[in-house]
């Protein structure tokens, strides 16, 4: 009887997410967890720089580092990969540790059918409320909070965008030239 009720919601949980099954050119996404979504964000953005030959700082091959993926003239860059939301138009990137040591987050969202970008400068892109002791970045000129990822795990935070919030990926490669 127990088992049954189990089914019965993982039924139905299945056949709610198969209702959200909208095709596109990048619907494969949703069948990757969390860290292999992260991993391809990471590959896309180091193949676009090798291919665009925008200076890439070897760090070695596939090392996995704790406070930054990429280096690029000196600058140490965070890569963060979402897939949106399957009732929403909302991205949320995990894991965003601002006490971590780089210099640029870059943000890789991917939709169903498209990819959208934002590249968030350390430097000029973070505050910190002393008042109300809370993180915020600013998103189009706008602070949005890091809020906790769970309850009590002040170290891991995540931030949640909408769609309207970040740039289609046609202009990726030329933000990141005139970054880099």
């Amino acid at each position: 009887m127990i088992k049954e009720l189990l089914l019965q919601i993982i039924e139905e949980k299945h056949k709610e997410l198969q209702n959200f099954n909208q095709s596109g050119i990048f619907d494969k996404i949703k069948d990757f967890e969390g860290n292999a979504i992260g991993q391809i964000g990471e590959k896309f953005v180091k193949e676009v720089f090798r291919n665009f030959k925008i200076p890439l700082d070897e760090i070695g091959k596939e090392i996995i580092h704790d406070e930054f993926d990429l280096l690029s003239l000196g600058k140490k860059i965070e890569i963060k990969t979402a897939r949106k939301g399957l009732k929403n138009n909302t991205f949320q990137f995990n894991g965003i540790n601002p006490k971590y040591n780089y210099d640029y987050i870059i943000l890789i969202a991917i939709s169903y059918d498209d990819v959208y970008y934002y590249i968030i400068n350390k430097k000029f892109d973070y505050i910190y409320d002393h008042k109300l002791r809370k993180e915020f970045i600013k998103i189009n000129d706008k602070p949005k909070q890091l809020v906790q990822m769970n309850p009590g795990n002040a170290v891991n935070l995540k931030l949640t965008l909408n769609l309207k919030e970040l740039k289609n990926i046609e202009n990726f490669v030329n933000e990141l030239q005139n970054i880099f």
